[in-house]
């Protein structure tokens, strides 16, 4: 086990790697738009399977067709998902089955760092989760040191609105100057580089305005 935990960030950093120079389909929604879930099993507890291993396990999001590649606990889906989603964790030669739930902005990409399964409860959780998106700002709140965006990549329709927070965050422009938030403006596109918090919003955050 201490082998599998030292061998699945380097194997996640190569698989990642791959992904992103290979080819990507578009046609997502009709639209060309591909959102993408990934990251790495890191622990399962199944009544059915002593060694608690990961090897086996396909990942998909409910109720969507989606691309997946999944190895070693590594994981990889991409398909025309988005906002409140379940992702599935599933294994045949146990039974094994278990869901987590997620909020993923339209042709953005989720993280899930370190998932540890459940198998008797049914359910995953991640020790982590990094999001990275471009996203059209509706709302500045610089007193409640808060942004409230929409995904710039939606297709019509989509109203999913998304918090930024700022008193964890930095915003730079386009050159990396540091920007205040007094100088943002609605319908702004910026591109939001943070993580997941508890309460779903999004924090720690490198936000550049385009």
């Amino acid at each position: 086990m201490r082998m599998l935990r030292r061998c699945l960030p380097l194997l996640l950093v190569g698989l990642l790697v791959t992904w992103s120079c290979g080819a990507i389909d578009g046609g997502s929604r009709g639209t060309g738009i591909t959102s993408t879930v990934q990251g790495v099993v890191l622990m399962v507890e199944s009544p059915s399977d002593q060694q608690n291993s990961v090897q086996g396990i396909r990942v998909r999001v409910k109720g969507h067709s989606a691309k997946s590649i999944t190895g070693e606990g590594v994981f990889h889906v991409q398909g025309n998902f988005s906002g409140h989603l379940t992702v599935l964790f599933i294994r045949k030669s146990d039974g094994l089955h278990a869901s987590l739930g997620i909020y993923l902005p339209s042709g953005g990409t989720l993280t899930l760092n370190g998932v540890g399964i459940d198998g008797a409860a049914g359910t995953a959780v991640a020790n982590s989760a990094d999001v990275d998106f471009v996203g059209e700002i509706t709302q500045v709140d610089c007193v409640g040191q808060t942004l409230t965006m929409l995904s710039a990549n939606r297709p019509p329709g989509d109203m999913d609105t998304y918090l930024v927070r700022l008193n964890t965050s930095s915003i730079v422009d386009s050159q990396g100057n540091t920007l205040a938030c007094s100088a943002l403006r609605n319908g702004e596109d910026a591109h939001v580089r943070g993580t997941v918090e508890s309460d779903g919003s999004f924090g720690n955050a490198t936000i550049v305005i385009e």
